[in-house]
């Protein structure tokens, strides 16, 4: 079972390498060679809005998962979840990648690679601890 602590590490270690990865896409995008693909302000908020409602709707749909599989016995889940919520965290810098380099716009794709707090936050929410998983995955159950 996997308990608080290694679901916060895992999640900090994902918060770290999104933050890392958002940087690394500023500053490309920061360089004078990089142009900017997408000019047309409709095109910039509708990319926007896209990246960000699919990342926000995987919210729910992963910590369900995340939650099932908590509820598996074994050593195995164990690593499986912690590499889980290290990548669930992270993917929010993966939908700001691209719309950052392709924008040139680093405000508001750092919005979009903050959507990596939220998930942190969902998962330490969300996710049950060692001492519960049992029982709350049978409340739900019922």
């Amino acid at each position: 079972m996997v308990n608080r602590t290694e679901l916060a590490l895992s999640g900090l270690v994902g918060l770290a390498a999104a933050g890392l990865a958002t940087g690394l896409t500023i500053l490309i995008v920061r360089q004078p060679w990089m142009p900017q693909v997408i000019t047309r302000p409709v095109w910039v908020w509708t990319l926007f809005l896209m990246l960000g409602g699919i990342s926000a709707a995987e919210i729910p749909v992963m910590v369900y998962g995340m939650r099932r599989m908590a509820a598996r016995p074994g050593r195995s889940v164990r690593y499986l979840l912690w590499l889980t919520n290290g990548f669930y965290v992270f993917f929010a810098a993966v939908y700001a990648a691209p719309y950052i380099l392709l924008t040139s716009r680093p405000g508001t794709g750092a919005v979009l690679a903050g959507l990596s707090l939220i998930r942190f936050i969902s998962s330490l929410l969300f996710l049950p601890g060692a001492q519960n998983t049992q029982s709350t995955l049978r409340n739900e159950d019922q």
